[in-house]
């Protein structure tokens, strides 16, 4: 699933605000500001709910920061003011002026609070925001969120349960390539990843596999390997993998039907086994190693047994142990084994 579960999202809603300008100018603290535009916020959050590839540091201040607030040890005034400087502090000036926004929210679940965290670039705004109130800033902000989609620049997510803020958390940044953050943002939470992309391939793949057993009586010729040899062919042949990516590939091994009630199963059965796997509004780059088919084996024994086999590493459904006298014992595991009959041995031609 992503960060936030479908049980949160039904309760979801700010119950605190604060926002900050941060660029070149010397911070400013600001008072908590009355919840407006809450539907609006709410959306802009779940834009950046993916799931999580990070992990707090034990010592990070921004987690120590936020459980202050949600004990109550700080208000969120305070607490947000002193989150807001940070990342004002670790702020480049490199980097564009923006709003730095703190939204405070809560679920059904009395126990639970979750911070959302979103740096928004948009120059325009903070040129004006000498000349506007704070109704006015905001409102010329919501408006610039809607003209530039993009406008969200770094995200965070942090749940909080009874005080303790959660290890993982979901982090984005539009100034590097996903699901990578920037140096000063990872500073600032004080983070580090816990899933490479490698880990993240392989979870892909797996959700495919999950998803082309489930779907085999509507794939060609009910034939489960060669769709998933198809669809990681797809998958290697993309820029970045992408769960809207992984539902094209599982269309496309299934021969891209056009009966709409076939689509939407093939879409929504990807969808779960991505959710399934962690990977919702994930996006990252292909390893063509995994991606692309073995190479098949060919064994030949004094015997006269003849095995074809795809040459995996680390493959556990053959597993081959040499012996003292050079003979070996070759074992298959198979769940099910799909042919088996006897072969015309042709006779040999006269030499």
């Amino acid at each position: 699933m992503a960060f936030i579960n479908d049980d949160e999202l039904t309760g979801l809603r700010i119950e605190n605000m604060i926002l900050h300008v941060v660029g070149d100018e010397e911070f400013s603290p600001e008072p908590t500001r009355m919840v407006e535009h809450a539907d609006f916020f709410i959306e802009r959050i779940r834009n950046t709910d993916v799931s999580s590839v990070f992990e707090f540091h034990a010592d990070s201040q921004t987690k120590a920061q936020l459980e202050r607030m949600a004990r109550n040890d700080d208000g969120f005034e305070a607490g947000g003011q002193a989150l807001a400087r940070e990342f004002s502090r670790f702020h480049p000036g490199s980097s564009r002026d923006g709003a730095f926004f703190i939204f405070e929210l809560r679920t059904d679940n009395p126990d639970v609070r979750i911070y959302s965290m979103i740096k928004y670039d948009y120059q325009q705004v903070i040129e004006q925001q000498q000349q506007a109130d704070g109704a006015n800033l905001l409102r010329l902000i919501v408006q610039a969120f809607v003209a530039d989609k993009r406008a969200i620049q770094k995200a965070a997510l942090v749940r909080v349960v009874d005080g303790v803020a959660e290890t993982a958390i979901a982090a984005t940044d539009r100034m590097k390539q996903a699901p990578e953050i920037g140096d000063y943002f990872a500073k600032y939470l004080h983070v580090l990843r816990t899933r490479d992309d490698e880990e993240l391939n392989r979870k892909a793949i797996e959700a495919v596999r999950n998803a082309l057993k489930e779907l085999k009586d509507i794939l060609p010729d009910h034939d489960v390997p060669l769709a998933f040899r198809e669809a990681k062919s797809a998958l290697n042949n993309r820029q970045r993998i992408t769960p809207a990516g992984l539902e094209e590939a599982v269309l496309a091994a299934a021969g891209n039907p056009e009966d709409e009630r076939v689509i939407s199963r093939i879409e929504n059965c990807v969808r779960r086994k991505v959710k399934s796997a962690k990977l919702e509004g994930l996006e990252f780059a292909p390893n063509r190693e995994l991606l692309r088919s073995p190479a098949i084996r060919r064994v030949r024994t004094t015997e006269g047994v003849l095995l074809f086999y795809p040459d995996r590493v680390g493959d556990a459904n053959v597993e081959r142990v040499r012996m003292a006298d050079g003979g070996e014992v070759i074992t298959i595991t198979t769940r099910h084994v799909e042919e088996d009959g006897i072969v015309r041995r042709e006779p040999r031609s006269a030499a």
